[in-house]
């Protein structure tokens, strides 16, 4: 790397920084119309460098590139204009979250709304006889989604991943981590953000507690970890399947839900109805509602760059 290169990029690294420890708290500060159109023009700001926390804490310098690919693996018959339309709407629903998770720090959920679809959607959280199992992906405003499942008045619980705490991420993103998710948990009626590094035993006791544990169903296959074969965004693909199997285990339901804006400080939550872990058709149900709503707006699914690493089943 050329002096030049190095100084670029400790530049870009103090800025990254600063965007964390100051830009983002100050605009969770502000009113919500003026915060949510600044947190847009954060995320076109991001769309044109190609850089998110990932890209600059963990190497993944081509998530722009990579981004693009995720998308035409999916979308083959797509221009290079739609590709690139999506690419933009990808950083800026990213930021967006990344926002949603700052109010949500500042205590500032209750002063959000949220319409549920359908309209007794938290029903499926309440006075259950078995623990539930609740996939999202990586869309729109998930993490404030699973806040407003805490409206259920029921014990709502998040997986999370240690990634962050990766030392190559920079200590104000590790931070923003920190506070969004002990934030979430003043709402989740004493349920609890835990990182699954820490091992699934804590996991298992929460179903078993007949509680409802959220998780990511849009990840690759973890080294050793648990798989499944799904039909997901146009094809039959190999995902993680780690929720799946403690559902099945525990003999919980699972189900899924998307959570998308509706204008500044107003939201909808889609719930996929939760069915029967052990029978097929019910993950086979949820991931075709994930595509569909995917399918119609791409640029809100912010993971499209895993999606290489979600292989296509080869037919016989």
């Amino acid at each position: 790397m050329t002096r030049m290169k190095r100084w670029l990029w400790a530049l870009a690294r103090r800025l990254h920084h600063w965007d964390f420890a100051v830009v983002l708290p100050w605009l969770a500060r502000l009113p919500l119309p003026l915060g949510y159109a600044l947190a847009e023009v954060r995320g076109r700001m991001n769309a044109l460098t190609g850089r998110d926390w990932r890209s600059m804490g963990l190497g993944f310098r081509h998530i722009h590139r990579q981004s693009v690919e995720g998308y035409a693996q999916w979308s083959p018959e797509a221009s290079s204009f739609e590709l690139n339309s999506w690419r933009r709407g990808r950083f800026v629903s990213e930021a967006r979250d990344e926002f949603e998770a700052r109010l949500i720090a500042g205590g500032r959920l209750h002063g959000l709304h949220c319409d549920f679809e359908p309209g007794d959607a938290l029903r499926h959280c309440r006075q259950r006889d078995r623990g539930l199992v609740l996939l999202t992906v990586h869309f729109e405003s998930f993490f404030a989604g699973v806040g407003f499942l805490g409206r259920s008045g029921e014990v709502i619980n998040l997986m999370s991943s240690a990634v962050t705490q990766d030392p190559r991420v920079d200590p104000a993103v590790q931070a923003h981590f920190e506070h969004k998710y002990r934030g979430l948990e003043r709402y989740l009626n004493g349920g609890q953000v835990l990182d699954m590094e820490l091992g699934l035993r804590p996991f298992y006791a929460m179903l078993n507690r007949h509680e409802t544990l959220v998780l990511l169903g849009d990840a690759p296959v973890l080294p050793q970890g648990a798989s499944m074969t799904v039909g997901f965004l146009g094809g039959t693909r190999t995902l993680a399947g780690g929720g799946l199997r403690m559902a099945q285990r525990t003999g919980s339901d699972i189900g899924g839900f998307i959570c998308v804006p509706n204008g500044a400080g107003r939201y909808r939550l889609v719930m996929c109805e939760p069915g029967p872990s052990q029978d097929p058709a019910t993950i086979e149900r949820i991931y075709q509602f994930f595509s569909q709503h995917i399918g119609s707006h791409p640029g809100g699914w912010w993971a499209s760059d895993l999606l290489p690493a979600m292989p296509l089943k080869e037919k016989a």
